[in-house]
């Protein structure tokens, strides 16, 4: 039998709109390249984690994640970020030796892939750094981002973050936003709704508990969003774990009007640790379907999601265990007909990661596209293509090998200089 043995395992972390960490995996002078989702220390676990496979054959990929999943027995979740890209680049790499798309390395049928965009608000979400603090990279200004809304250093989300609201953030942008982006083509857009309002209170805030005024308010967003694209347009809405139980059933209420597609992470229930408890509450006073899961690793954590009432999935392949594991959620989630929609705010390596795994998913609802307000998205692919259709809102798999996309290695190095994979 044939033989690829791994002979060299590279990384690189660079500052887009949130970290992303490319790892290629080399065979001689054939190499795949895969990414992970965004964790302090990336670089530095990437290396630990590659010398561990250095001489192990590609082809016996369960043997290779088995002998990391050990080797990372004392490193927490952070680790399966890289594992993911590990097995991300594993693939590219047998797709390209093989001459195969990765799809049809897994036996998928799917060759367009649904794709919805996140709008964030008025404009694009500000860029951030792997601990959540937002940055300012040169190529910013060229970005159609919203400044001004932190008012001070934190995190981009949670409940400590002290706010401004702005006019980004009225019924008007909201509106104008959608307009712009059903105009593109997109069937299917998610809005964010952990914003600042007229009536906000850092008090209320520090507690996740909304009043009535600023419920109504958001919920008017929501309105303006459905006023403005009408029915032939999946919405949906991100509530980025902000909100306490009450206050997220009540938002979930207030939404009912406008047929949300679905609502995400009302509360903190899925986090850094869960509360899976919590969730059952939520899903049994809410009305509309509730989203969960890119903050979940394996289809073990995803197991323990069933009985909870949630009926949509979010995955992350660049952190829950990259293309396999995603195959694995997929499998589990069809047995209930549970939608799959992953989560994804990665680079054009990460987005066609998932758009191979899905195409062996039968629940499969749409992949998350995060870049659209990134001026080089699309620049950092040879060829210049573009991935996503988004007059068709889809990514249309080809028989190109692999994952069917190469990183242009002089546009990266112009962005992030010093970058080598």
């Amino acid at each position: 039998m044939k033989e690829l043995r791994i002979t060299k395992v590279t990384s690189f972390t660079v500052q887009a709109n949130f970290e992303w960490t490319f790892v290629r995996v080399y065979s001689g002078d054939l190499y795949g390249t895969g990414e992970a989702g965004p964790t302090p220390g990336a670089s530095a676990i990437a290396n630990t984690l590659g010398s561990v496979i250095v001489g192990e054959d590609a082809f016996k990929v369960n043997r290779i994640l088995q002998k990391l999943r050990w080797a990372t027995l004392y490193a927490g979740t952070s680790a399966y970020h890289i594992i993911s890209a590990i097995d991300m680049a594993i693939y590219d790499l047998i797709g390209k030796y093989l001459n195969l798309p990765v799809y049809a390395l897994l036996g998928g049928d799917r060759t367009e892939i649904p794709v919805y965009v996140d709008a964030h608000g008025g404009k694009g979400l500000e860029a951030m750094n792997s601990a959540l603090m937002p940055v300012e990279p040169p190529w910013i200004s060229q970005a159609n981002v919203e400044k001004g809304r932190i008012k001070e250093p934190s995190p981009v989300h949670g409940r400590l973050t002290a706010e401004a609201w702005t006019s980004d953030y009225t019924p008007e942008a909201y509106a104008s936003r959608a307009r712009e982006l059903k105009a593109e083509g997109w069937k299917a857009i998610k809005f964010d709704l952990d914003v600042p309002t007229p009536h906000s209170d850092p008090v209320r805030l520090r507690s996740g508990r909304l009043s009535q005024a600023e419920v109504q308010y958001l919920a008017a967003l929501a309105e303006a969003v459905r006023d403005a694209v009408g029915y032939d347009v999946d919405i949906m809405f991100d509530l980025h774990w902000r909100y306490d139980l009450n206050t997220g059933i009540a938002l979930c209420r207030a939404l009912e009007s406008v047929k949300p597609r679905w609502v995400e992470d009302p509360t903190p229930a899925v986090t850094t640790l869960t509360n899976l408890d919590e969730l059952r509450m939520i899903t049994s006073r809410c009305n509309v379907p509730i989203e969960v899961g890119e903050n979940l690793y394996t289809y073990y954590q995803f197991k323990d999601l069933l009985g909870t009432g949630v009926s949509v999935w979010a995955p992350d392949p660049a952190k829950a265990g990259g293309i396999t594991e995603l195959r694995r959620i997929e499998e589990l989630a069809s047995l209930y007909d549970i939608e799959v929609s992953p989560h994804n705010i990665g680079s054009p390596i990460a987005t066609m990661a998932a758009a191979h795994a899905a195409s062996v998913s039968n629940t499969f609802g749409a992949l998350e596209f995060h870049g659209h307000d990134l001026p080089f998205w699309n620049d950092l692919v040879k060829s210049k293509k573009r991935i996503i259709d988004a007059s068709r809102s889809a990514i249309v798999l080809t028989d190109e090998p692999g994952l069917g996309v190469e990183l242009d290695e002089e546009v990266a190095a112009r962005l992030w200089p010093g970058f080598e994979l």
